[in-house]
């Protein structure tokens, strides 16, 4: 089982002003509890909507899909760059935003400027995405919200630890993506996905390399894992895996342990993890949840 710290944070009080400090170690100053919120990002959409702020947001922006009720809000851009004009004809009191495209970041400084105060998250792993809940509490003023909402992922990975103890050792392959000419995308440590891995009482193949990775075909025939999971936007028959050119040569094929899943929210680091953690939990130990 992944090496995880679950214990949160107690706020004293709920009252504002107050500070917090964002991802980039910046002190944030957070005058009145914020009404008019534009958030960045799929993941911290999906934050703010658990933490029942959906009223509050005004405006979003990258390629959000879930909930369906925030595809209804207006956009402020997306793969091709974010708009300070646009975010600031919304008139926000809080800009939430990760730098996973340069110009999310440039707002900071714009906004900055005008002080709007502009909170930064990052969410390389699993216990930043719960770190962020605590965050996103203390910078709304919905502490109550944000302890509840973590007390209950924390007790559903639990939950799964449990069912899976004792298990026999499982490696796996996490193929996020198969490319042309035989190269496929992977997760290495210090990323959400193999957390949610370690959790499902799986170990990484690909645990050695660091963060999104592409890998060949004979560095996986190398790993020879015990299953594969491959995660696809649409999900085909796994069999399609196991007639790749050597393949059958693959443990996990050999065993019929080849699992397809949809891609989803397995690659998008918020509370929905714990259900990428479940279904990964499921593929790997499916004899622990007949």
């Amino acid at each position: 089982m992944a090496s995880i710290t679950l214990n949160p944070p107690a706020w004293a009080t709920s009252e504002f002003p107050r500070e917090v400090v964002d991802a980039m170690d910046r002190r944030v100053r957070i005058a009145s509890a914020p009404q008019r919120i534009v958030v960045v990002f799929p993941s911290n959409v999906e934050l703010l909507w658990a933490l029942g702020l959906q009223d509050r947001v005004v405006a979003i922006g990258g390629r959000v899909r879930w909930p369906e009720s925030a595809r209804a809000k207006p956009s402020i851009g997306g793969s091709l760059g974010y708009s300070a004009e646009a975010v600031a004809a919304h008139r926000p009191d809080l800009v939430v935003v990760t730098p996973s495209h340069h110009s999310a970041l440039t707002l900071v400084d714009a906004f900055e400027r005008v002080d709007v105060p502009v909170v930064v998250l990052a969410h390389p792993d699993l216990p930043s995405v719960l770190r962020n809940i605590d965050l996103l509490g203390r910078a709304t003023g919905t502490d109550d919200a944000a302890h509840a909402l973590r007390a209950d992922l924390e007790a559903r990975l639990h939950a799964i630890a449990r069912r899976v103890a004792g298990a026999p050792p499982c490696s796996v392959y996490l193929e996020t993506a198969a490319a042309a000419r035989g190269a496929f995308q992977t997760m290495g440590s210090g990323h959400y996905a193999n957390d949610a891995l370690g959790w499902a009482g799986g170990r990484n193949v690909f645990a050695d390399l660091k963060g999104s990775q592409q890998v060949s075909a004979e560095a996986i025939f190398v790993r020879d894992p015990d299953v594969i999971i491959s995660l696809q936007q649409s999900p085909k028959d796994p069999a399609q895996i196991a007639a790749r050119p050597g393949w059958h040569s693959l443990r996990a094929v050999k065993a019929g342990r080849v699992v397809v899943l949809e891609r989803g929210h397995k690659l998008i680091p918020g509370p929905r993890q714990i259900d990428a953690v479940a279904e990964y939990a499921r593929a790997l130990h499916p004899e622990r949840f007949a």
